[in-house]
């Protein structure tokens, strides 16, 4: 007689269901934890931190499905095929093998994230049918598909957000732990929908077929503890071992860093210190310090005021003067001074002081201090040479220019005879010579004397207007010769008298008039001057001299002031000159409290501005006081 057949209705243990999203959401964030250590190491340890992370997060995804599983009660005694429960084991450690391995590669990017969650899911969804599989009861399972589906595809999906978040949040960052709980509180929900959906697939019905019980065994109340207790014991214990390492690997990190730190100060070759601002007293002083100036460590420590009271009596206020402003302003001090060592010799260093800020202990000053001797040394021979021969060439100068200006005289007194054609051909050609080179040694001279610091500005009263006016008189009949227009312009507001060094004035537009007309062979040349700014009993003109010559090219426009420079090294030999008329207007330019500055391109012509600062005459003074009134 055949039995009828009859559905199986089954209900939920809640109390179950909720332990069973607990124990999913301490799976999630031992996963979380897990793989932070997995990524942090490397070889050996990394491999068993793998193992031991995909056991334990596996076991608690088991745990999950079965204590979910044990909540679903039907009407009929349930037994469970242990082999096949350790095979779902099994599936739930291979997927969080996985899970593991891809989010602590180096980059994950979208195809690996779906590589890794198909198999991830794949992995849990195992699971959870194989697990079905070990249920023995006499009862027929049957499935509806399109939940079995969707279970499949909640359990890929989850994975895939699962990964992401971890992969994410790898990195062992303090401000990221409230991130990492509510990351493992969304996985750790989501996780046992997929189980449930599963479940809501299965139709039990009745049936009288034999039933394999060889392995079978029943799950009672105690044992459903037992898995809770000991899945959260692993879980735990893998939580909390993650953190001792985690602690142990930062102590031996710091431990490390120190250590190379050490190295690192000890094996350079300069002096480094670190003293208290509170107490004055030097905290640490590197080796160096001893090897070069013959002090120990420990006699630096012994006395705060050890580094000032053996620096140089001329350097010793300026040193403090130095620390004062880095300990009040907080602003990095970087100085030279000297220091008297162990053997009494004197030593030159240059210092590098700031004040470092901690949160947990006093402020610190702290200095790097470099030996510059041999710099020094070199520099101080090289002033010296520049000096004598700037001197040398200053008290020859007497020696140079007198037979020059006998040469000439004699020559223009020559001129003045009656004279052949090509006597007087040859005369005017000595004479174009001698100016050349008294040019050169006039110039030669300015620059030496500028060197040697003895240039003197001789300020008297002067017209602007008369200055300029005679240097464009100076070149009209050059710029004539070339076909060149010649212009002047000067703006109705430059004072017409003022105070200041003519001659000096000249000499810089007799220079940069000079070239625009030398380098220029067609077009024009023209001279501004303008007002820049006006003071109480000063004013600062701008002069302007542009041309429509060769131009200079950007990359040589840096070089031009420096002395013996040009811009083209051929331009010397094409159109003569030393290269030292442009050195010496920017050193006048500087003494007259002014800047000088060239805009050019090559073949679109030149512009030269500089400043220059001048006292108002008297008149000046009255006629402005006039116009402001």
């Amino acid at each position: 007689m055949t039995l009828p057949v009859r559905t199986l209705v089954g209900s939920y243990d809640y109390r179950l269901v909720a332990l069973s999203v607990l124990l999913s959401i301490a799976a999630s964030y031992a996963a979380l934890d897990i793989a932070g250590r997995v990524t942090a190491t490397r070889g050996n340890i990394r491999l068993l931190w793998l193992a031991s992370g995909a056991a334990a997060m596996g076991s608690g995804i088991w745990s999950m499905h079965y204590i979910g599983m044990l909540a679903f009660r039907l009407p009929v005694v349930v037994y469970y095929d242990w082999p096949t429960v350790l095979i779902s084991l099994l599936c739930a450690v291979f997927a969080s093998a996985v899970a593991l391995f891809v989010v602590s590669r180096q980059k994950m990017g979208l195809r690996q994230a779906a590589v890794g969650s198909l198999v991830m899911g794949s992995g849990i969804a195992g699971m959870h049918y194989v697990g079905m599989a070990a249920m023995r009861l006499p009862a027929m399972c049957t499935y509806v598909h399109g939940l079995v589906v969707l279970s499949v595809m909640l359990a890929i999906l989850i994975s895939l957000v699962a990964l992401r978040l971890t992969f994410r949040l790898r990195e062992e960052v303090p401000s990221q732990h409230w991130q990492k709980a509510a990351s493992a509180l969304v996985m750790g929900a989501a996780i046992p929908i997929m189980h449930y959906t599963g479940m809501a697939a299965a139709r039990f019905s009745s049936s009288a077929a034999p039933l394999d019980m060889a392995h079978a065994v029943n799950i009672s109340t105690l044992g459903t503890a037992g898995i809770a207790v000991v899945t959260a014991v692993v879980l735990g214990g893998a939580v909390l071992t993650s953190v001792v390492d985690r602690r142990f690997a930062a102590q031996a990190s710091a431990l490390e860093f120190e250590r190379r730190y050490h190295l690192l100060v000890e094996a350079v070759q300069v002096i480094i210190w670190r003293k208290n601002l509170s107490s004055s007293a030097f905290n640490f002083v590197n080796q160096e310090a001893e090897s070069l100036l013959g002090y120990s460590s420990e006699q630096w420590i012994a006395n705060p005021t050890f580094w000032i009271d053996h620096i140089h009596p001329d350097d010793r206020a300026q040193v403090e003067s130095c620390c004062r402003t880095a300990e009040q302003d907080n602003v990095p001090q970087k100085f030279e001074h000297r220091m008297m060592t162990a053997r009494g010799e004197t030593v030159w260093l240059r210092s590098l002081i700031r004040v470092i800020s901690a949160e947990t202990q006093s402020s610190e000053m702290v200095g790097v201090m470099v030996d510059i001797s041999e710099r020094k040394r070199a520099q101080e021979a090289a002033e010296a040479g520049n000096r004598a021969k700037s001197e040398f060439l200053d008290n020859m100068s007497h020696e140079f220019r007198t037979p020059m200006n006998g040469v000439l005289g004699m020559a223009e007194l020559l001129l003045d005879t009656n004279l052949a054609d090509e006597q007087r051909e040859y005369l005017n050609m000595l004479k174009m010579s001698a100016d050349s080179l008294l040019a050169i040694i006039n110039d030669v001279l300015d620059f030496s004397r500028i060197e040697a610091g003895k240039l003197d500005m001789d300020p008297i009263e002067f017209k602007v207007r008369e200055i300029v006016q005679g240097v464009t008189q100076t070149f009209v009949s050059a710029a004539h010769q070339k076909n060149l227009k010649l212009d002047s312009r000067i703006a109705n507001e430059v004072p017409e008298v003022l105070v200041g060094d003519p001659l000096r004035l000249r000499q810089i537009l007799v220079n940069l008039v000079g070239n625009a007309v030398k380098f220029t062979t067609r077009g024009e040349v023209a001279v501004g001057v303008s007002l820049e700014s006006v003071g109480e009993q000063n004013v600062r003109l701008r002069f302007t001299i542009r041309d429509t010559g060769v131009g200079i090219p950007p990359e040589k426009l840096k070089v031009i002031f420096e002395a013996f420079s040009q811009a083209d090294n051929s331009s010397t030999r094409k159109f003569g000159g030393t290269g030292l008329g442009l050195t010496i207007s920017s050193r006048l330019v500087e003494l007259m409290g002014g800047e000088i500055w060239a805009e050019s391109n090559s073949g679109s012509g030149s512009q030269f501005q500089f400043t220059a600062q001048f006292v108002c005459g008297q008149s000046a003074i009255r006629s402005m006081s006039t116009t402001a009134g």
